[in-house]
């Protein structure tokens, strides 16, 4: 008998699969998607993907730095840490450093170093050294659409 997985994510957009035979149904009752169902599926969350990333970088590049640092914010270290904190922040740094100028990198490192001990983790993920290894690890294939991003 095939298997089927079912999925469900939570707020924070963690994952639930569950994996079902064919012709059983799920804990919530219902029926396992078929493979046309599953191939519908993956590719409308990639067109949604894809749409929601040429959103992402669209506001990145026209936010203001009050608008950029209010956005870090959310990300306070004393708030969220481990490799959840991680899994978010690092694809924001990308962005960051892929869709702003120099000069306003500088500037959110500069604002992020002056609260001190507790903000370095996110002041050094604006670093120059930090710029130039994810502008080199994440530059865009040429037959690529999207550059190469982390997915939280």
């Amino acid at each position: 008998m095939a298997e089927h997985t079912n999925g469900t994510a939570n707020a924070n957009g963690a994952a639930t699969l569950t994996h079902t035979r064919s012709g059983d149904k799920t804990a919530s009752g219902t029926p396992p998607c078929n493979l046309k169902d599953a191939w519908a599926m993956r590719n409308a969350t990639t067109q949604a993907m894809l749409l929601a990333e040429a959103h992402m970088q669209a506001e990145i590049a026209s936010a203001s730095l009050e608008e950029l640092i209010a956005l870090v914010e959310t990300f306070s270290p004393t708030r969220s840490t481990g490799p959840e904190w991680t899994r978010s922040f690092e694809p924001l740094v990308e962005r960051l450093w892929l869709r702003c100028s120099d000069e306003t990198m500088v500037a959110l490192e500069a604002d992020f170093t002056a609260r001190g001990m507790p903000w370095m983790a996110v002041a050094n993920a604006f670093s120059p050294e930090r710029g130039a290894q994810l502008r080199e690890r994440v530059r865009p294939t040429a037959w690529g659409r999207l550059p190469r991003f982390t997915i939280a």
